[in-house]
């Protein structure tokens, strides 16, 4: 991101959203959003670069708070079976529309951005499997599984159903469906 005040960067994430929505990555260009936002484009550029910069901030910024919240949530001090058993829905839940809806076609056209999502995922895998071998500690886990294991699991899981399911809705069940019936069968 370039300058700009916060309330200008503001309007604009939200109306990349909105355009995002409507009509996917490569549907929209910096004209439509210049026209969206009610400003020139050269001031456009001021505040947001170009397209591509826009797009890795805008999913930077998700996958930050995504990761951020599912840490918090490992990290309560909740007993360990509840969080295993709430898990799925908080993997679940930090996907939103946009990303669902966009990410194949980011990882495509923005190969910066693939490169930073993997990187964040990266830095999540820690504490992830940190989670999970505390549950290994605390006797909740089957001897026979290894937490980075769950891990490459439980992402290959979300990796498949990105690229297969239609919606979020279909997301949302099929990843509820069998992320819960994988977290119960590693259960002791």
């Amino acid at each position: 991101m370039k300058s700009g005040n916060s309330h200008s960067k503001e309007l604009v994430f939200e109306k990349t959203e909105k355009l995002l929505l409507s009509y996917g990555v490569k549907g929209w260009n910096v004209n439509d959003l210049a026209k969206e936002c009610n400003m020139s484009k050269r001031t456009l550029y001021k505040i947001i670069g170009n397209k591509e910069d826009l797009l890795y901030e805008i999913s930077l910024n998700s996958i930050s708070k995504n990761i951020n919240n599912l840490k918090k949530y490992l990290e309560s001090n909740s007993p360990f079976p509840l969080l295993l058993q709430n898990l799925s829905d908080q993997i679940i839940n930090s996907f939103d529309k946009i990303t669902l809806s966009n990410i194949i076609a980011l990882r495509i056209e923005y190969p910066r951005i693939k490169e930073m999502g993997k990187s964040k995922e990266n830095s999540e895998k820690d504490f992830f499997i940190d989670f999970f071998q505390k549950g290994k500690n605390e006797n909740c886990i089957s001897d026979n599984v290894e937490a980075s294991t769950i891990h490459k699991i439980v992402h290959a899981l979300i990796e498949y159903h990105i690229y297969n399911c239609d919606n979020k809705t279909e997301f949302k069940n099929e990843m509820k469906e069998v992320l819960n019936a994988y977290f119960n069968g590693i259960l002791r």
